[in-house]
């Protein structure tokens, strides 16, 4: 599925949105932009954000250790439909994975979900 049928058929926000960066060097920081929702994070080996309510436009500003940064907006990402949960893991390699549950667990894969800055 491409990132244009994801975003195209979305009909309704999450109301509960799970993010997690994979494989992105120690020492990466995120910040939310463009939500009203209660954001909670957990580091560790990855990096994730919870957030409840206003998920639909949601836009992850990071900077890598080395300097180099990128952005990601997650809202093209959600699935058509009504999910009350989404989780998206970004990966370094530039593509995310995308879960959320319709009548049983679905998938997406969609690649080149990073701009770079």
């Amino acid at each position: 599925m491409t990132l244009l049928s994801l975003a195209g058929g979305a009909a309704a926000e999450p109301a509960k949105l799970t993010v997690d960066f994979g494989f992105f060097p120690k020492g990466t920081a995120c910040q939310v932009f463009n939500t009203t929702g209660k954001v909670s994070l957990r580091t560790g080996r990855e990096i994730e954000y919870t957030i409840k309510g206003d998920t639909g436009d949601v836009v992850f500003r990071c900077a890598q250790p080395d300097g180099r940064s990128f952005e990601v907006a997650t809202g093209a990402l959600l699935p058509p439909g009504n999910p009350s949960l989404v989780a998206i893991q970004i990966n370094q390699d530039d593509h995310a994975h995308i879960l959320w549950d319709q009548g049983g667990l679905r998938r997406s894969t969609v690649a080149e979900v990073l701009r770079w800055n």
